[in-house]
């Protein structure tokens, strides 16, 4: 799956929680349902914003070797 694909699909869940808000009447029994609606758009924003971020610094995040190393690298000096 190429970048530009991930980012469409993320797009067009954006699209259907909007369609689910919209819907969505506001009244005391479905106020917890448009809030967690609500906050996984806001969520789903969040991460195409970084993704889109990472892709135009032709950065691979799907790659092996993204998430190599133990974690402690910057406390070793090897950042």
């Amino acid at each position: 799956m190429t970048n530009k694909e991930i980012l469409n699909y993320i797009e067009l869940i954006e699209s259907e929680l909007t369609d689910a808000t919209n819907s969505g009447v506001e009244t005391p029994e479905n106020s917890d349902s448009l809030y967690y609606i609500d906050t996984a758009q806001e969520l789903l924003i969040e991460l195409r914003e970084n993704l889109e971020g990472k892709f135009e610094n032709d950065m691979d995040i799907f790659s092996e070797n993204a998430f190599a190393g133990d974690g402690e690298g910057r406390l070793k000096g090897n950042n």
